[in-house]
């Protein structure tokens, strides 16, 4: 829920003219890391266009509900935002196959609107204490139940036709009315009336672009961050002294680092080295993740190659205190970060277990047919381990598309020794069966893979993948005597 939230409203965003970035790293992201950045509360947008910031808030239930904390100042639900900060409200619903999916539309307003009306919102209980003790601060709303139109509205009340024919009354309790009479709503969605005077909307692009360049001195550490992260996209060369300044010198130790990242961007040298030293290094301990997390932004980027250097340098670097680091290092090489697959070759026989789960997982199918043919390679080599040939096995099964593993595997597998055929005979017995078949040429070939495909996830609902974590979980529920 965290990620859809933040990815429609980056798509809505766009689709408004706006060119949002992420503020807050990994805001559209269901990647899961326990080491997490402190201290600098977020928005988790930036549009560096018109300098709007948007908080997102992903809703199973649609309300006008934000975290607080109020007897602690950094923890309190508008800590971090400026009046005229955005927060979007997005409903997100389950299907019945499980996937959840966000709402077409989003629910805008503006910080100094919530401000305005706190008064009228309520504290519900804390929360654990594990999370600061925080508990929900709700503004009244009003959201329907099906689809419909407003049929009539004054100051106290108004009627809704809802589908099927059925009329609803609401009353308003002080709550302003956010549609009027004839318009049609969305069901869960929309909120039609909320304490908030008004709802907000994405602005115009003007022709004028947004400077970011007066707040690098502002004494508030979250305008300084803003303003460095735009730069480091809508900067050039001449803003690099600036940057740099704020690299070296700013007081706090995630804007110094984000100014570090900013130079990579516009192409200065030394903030690779800057973050080389935040993770061999790092003033505070969690930069060492927020460094990594970064380094795998710069795919397609002229620093690609330093950049992938530096995290394979960490992933293979066992002094580090934390291996959470390098499972970071790792996934940033893969298909979520740089797209280096070759430098994960090398870890798919690491000794720890999450490294190498890492490293399997963060391979994607946009992987190009000479990695295929190494993959095979490790698969066939009788010199590889077993851990290492399960590794690049399942690549080629579950991650590779068939089109290009099967052939390879195929022809293959014909001048292969006895104990590698069955290697590629139990790699091709993980993939889908219908795909193996159309593309397998030797009959005698598919038919001995037929009682491999039996435990295929396709063919075998014990191997599904939507089955297969309920089905561990539940025999887990046993004492053994």
């Amino acid at each position: 829920m965290g990620a859809l939230g933040p990815r429609r409203v980056f798509d809505l965003m766009s689709g408004a003219g706006l060119h949002p970035i992420e503020l807050e790293r990994y805001s559209r992201s269901n990647k899961i890391w326990s080491t997490k950045v402190k201290r600098l509360r977020l928005p988790d947008l930036l549009c560096v266009r018109t300098g709007l910031r948007v908080e997102v808030k992903g809703k199973s239930k649609l309300t006008i509900k934000m975290s607080d904390s109020p007897n602690n100042a950094d923890r309190q639900w508008d800590a971090g935002l400026a009046d005229r900060d955005m927060i979007a409200f997005v409903h997100i619903q389950e299907g019945d196959d499980g996937r959840m999916s966000a709402a077409d539309n989003v629910e805008l307003f503006w910080v100094e609107d919530l401000r305005t009306t706190v008064g009228q919102s309520k504290l519900g209980p804390p929360k654990s204490a594990g999370e600061g003790a925080e508990r929900d601060r709700e503004w009244p709303s009003t959201v329907a139940k099906k689809n419909g139109e407003v049929t009539t509205a004054d100051e106290d009340r108004f009627t809704a036709t809802l589908e099927g024919g059925r009329r609803q009354p609401y009353r308003l309790n002080d709550k302003s009315l956010y549609v009027e009479a004839g318009e049609q709503f969305v069901a869960e969605s929309q909120f039609l009336a909320g304490m908030p005077r008004t709802k907000a909307s994405f602005p115009t692009p003007g022709e004028t672009q947004w400077n970011p360049r007066p707040l690098l001195t502002s004494a508030s550490l979250v305008d300084r961050y803003v303003a460095v992260k735009a730069l480091g996209v809508v900067g050039d060369a001449s803003d690099v002294p600036a940057i740099a300044n704020l690299a070296e010198n700013d007081a706090d130790d995630r804007v110094k680092l984000e100014a570090a990242v900013a130079l990579v961007r516009v192409r200065d040298a030394r903030g690779i080295e800057m973050l080389r030293t935040a993770i061999n290094d790092p003033v505070v301990d969690y930069l060492r993740m927020e460094a990594l997390l970064a380094l795998a932004e710069f795919c397609d980027h002229p620093f690609a190659k330093q950049c992938a250097s530096l995290l394979a340098e960490t992933a293979r670097n066992e002094a580090l205190c934390e291996n959470e680091a390098r499972q970071a290092a790792i996934w940033g090489l893969g298909k979520d970060g740089l797209c280096e697959y070759r430098e994960l070759l090398g870890l798919l026989d690491a000794t720890d277990d999450n490294e190498l789960v890492h490293a399997v997982s963060a391979f994607g199918p946009d992987a190009d047919v000479a990695l295929v043919d190494e993959l095979i390679a490790i698969v066939v080599s009788g010199t590889s381990s077993v851990r290492l040939r399960s590794s690049a096995s399942f690549i080629l099964a579950r991650t590779i598309p068939p089109v290009y593993g099967v052939p390879r595997l195929e022809s293959r597998y014909y001048t292969s020794s006895d104990k590698a055929k069955n290697w590629i005979l139990a790699t091709l017995g993980q993939m889908d069966p219908t795909a193996v078949i159309s593309l397998i040429t030797n009959t005698n070939l598919a038919e001995r893979l037929a009682p491999f495909f039996l435990t295929s996830p396709e063919t075998n609902w014990t191997r599904s993948v939507q089955l297969i974590d309920s089905l561990t979980f539940v025999r887990k529920q046993t004492i053994e005597p």
